[in-house]
């Protein structure tokens, strides 16, 4: 149950991601900017660069968002964009840079092990996950039972009333005191909701 909701890697994120949605990009961007901008930051050994290409990451991520084409998983794409970024700026800035500090990104290239890096986004998406556990815990029976209907398993609002015998109204009703419920608890976790 938890995965459905949490999986930033489930194509039903990523789709929210195509169609536009404003608060799956802030929570992609609040999940990932940290260890993106070290990633770049081990390419480019300067801060300010590393800020611009993360922002400029998730601008063409938000741009593109029509055209996206995720064959592997979200994680892996940030990645290889940052990466791709970072390769980018160094060649367009390579008569700039000193022997020096070419050695210093050569060694950054050859001793990097970021990119794979999974158990990091494991962590933050199992503390999420258990965070949204317990905020759908805490709601009341039939409340939740209505929430997890339409978020977990992706039924209609109509689907709902016709398999728990309510009106509709009732059914908006309770998604209703779920999400603001759920707003509250996860406010510090998720500010933008």
């Amino acid at each position: 149950m938890r995965k459905r909701i949490l999986d930033i890697n489930n194509q039903n994120f990523i789709n929210l991601l195509k169609e536009g949605d404003i608060e799956a990009h802030e929570l992609l961007y609040r999940l990932y900017y940290e260890r993106l901008l070290y990633v770049a930051n081990s390419y480019l050994n300067n801060k300010e660069d590393s800020e611009e290409i993360i922002n400029d990451v998730f601008v063409k991520l938000w741009k593109r968002k029509n055209k996206l084409s995720i064959k592997s998983s979200l994680n892996a794409y940030l990645y290889r964009m940052t990466k791709n970024f970072c390769l980018d700026h160094l060649r367009k800035h390579k008569k700039r840079l000193s022997k020096t500090d070419n050695t210093l990104q050569l060694e950054a290239f050859v001793h990097f092990e970021a990119l794979s890096d999974t158990a990091s986004t494991k962590f933050i998406e199992e503390e999420l996950g258990q965070q949204i556990q317990l905020a759908i815990a805490a709601l009341p029976e039939k409340c939740r039972e209505v929430f997890t209907k339409s978020k977990v398993q992706g039924l209609r609002y109509k689907e709902i009333s016709e398999e728990l015998d309510i009106s509709i109204k009732t059914v908006e009703n309770h998604m209703s005191k779920a999400l603001k419920h759920m707003r509250l608890y996860l406010r510090e976790y998720m500010p933008f909701l």
